[in-house]
């Protein structure tokens, strides 16, 4: 019986199509690792953007609020010592920045305010109040138990303590605080001011360690920092300072040289810290993923202005970040 002849493919061919077949498969995979590096990149400049806006908008809303329940009485506790320390200090800074070692090293800011809900202003005493003994005050806002109170005297005498309890006022509007302060004596001629619910005075460092935005309660004895958001590789501020006091925000001013560095604003009398009309940050955000592709350098730029001459830019900040990762700016004011 004869057998049917048998057809097949000779080496040559059988080459020739699997060199078809890798040049394919190189091909596919050369398109897919360019999609993959395009949704890479986009992944992270929308992780650094929203990481920024984020950021700017929490800080944003720390420092507005910061040296509320504190300017009204500001020439008051202005006679307050200087401890040097801004988690110790009774004096009304509002915020306090300290300068990093360079350009490119983050700032770091403490703000503080309280949590009153109307109007901070002193309230006078209508009584001395030996050491331990209850504050008469005449108190037209009122004080409510728990509130942080600080009572100030003649000489820079200042004492932080917390509303215990407090009696209903009699017939003059006076009202007998009992608090924590056993310590210290207050004449006549001293007042009290209500920082409100104990819980509602802030006073927080913020500071950039490690890619991370964090926050210290310094008001919590023994309290640790708290990462707030990643990606963030520099953090920058500054004064915006009234130098002629005609109301208005006339220069810029970084915390490296008095008056503006942290001792000098500290030490200021009221005054001195009514100048501060604002705050201008600077942020530099940094995506959470390597991105090969991007070989150069970032060369990071803040408070630039429209100027050809760099140097007329008040303020202008620049530096240098390394290569491989997909940056972002954030500014505000």
């Amino acid at each position: 019986m004869l057998r049917a002849p048998q057809g097949g493919g000779t080496l040559v061919e059988v080459l020739v199509g699997m060199l078809v077949g890798l040049g394919v498969t190189v091909a596919m995979l050369d398109v897919l690792a360019g999609a993959e590096a395009l949704k890479r990149n986009a992944t992270g400049l929308a992780e650094a953007q929203q990481t920024g806006a984020l950021a700017t908008f929490l800080l944003g809303v720390e420092l507005a609020n910061a040296g509320h329940g504190l300017a009204a009485a500001a020439p008051e506790l202005a006679g307050c010592p200087d401890t040097g320390d801004a988690a110790t200090t009774l004096r009304p800074v509002p915020v306090l920045i300290t300068a990093g070692a360079s350009d490119d090293e983050s700032d770091t800011v403490v703000v503080n305010y309280a949590g009153a809900t109307a109007v901070a202003t002193p309230m006078p005493f209508a009584a001395a109040a030996p050491a331990g003994s209850a504050y008469r005050v005449r108190a037209p806002t009122g004080v409510a138990a728990g509130d942080a109170v600080v009572a100030i005297g003649p000489g820079g005498r200042c004492a932080a303590t917390t509303a215990l309890a407090v009696s209903p006022p009699d017939a003059d509007g006076v009202v007998d605080v009992a608090h924590g302060n056993a310590s210290d004596a207050f004449p006549a001629t001293a007042v009290l001011l209500d920082l409100g619910p104990r819980d509602g005075v802030r006073r927080a460092r913020y500071d950039v360690a490690d890619g991370a935005l964090r926050s210290l309660d310094l008001a919590t004895p023994g309290a640790v920092p708290n990462p707030l958001a990643s990606g963030i590789v520099t953090m920058k501020l500054q004064y915006g300072v009234d130098t002629d006091d005609d109301g208005y925000l006339d220069a810029w001013a970084s915390a490296t040289a008095p008056p503006w560095d942290p001792a000098s604003v500290l030490a200021a009398p009221a005054a001195a810290l009514a100048r501060i009309r604002a705050i201008r940050l600077g942020l530099v955000v940094r995506s959470d993923v390597h991105d090969r592709g991007v070989t150069a350098p970032y060369d990071w730029v803040l408070f630039d202005c429209a100027e050809n001459d760099e140097a007329r830019c008040p303020g202008r900040l620049a530096g240098t970040l390394p290569a491989r990762w997909r940056y972002r700016t954030y500014e505000t004011v």
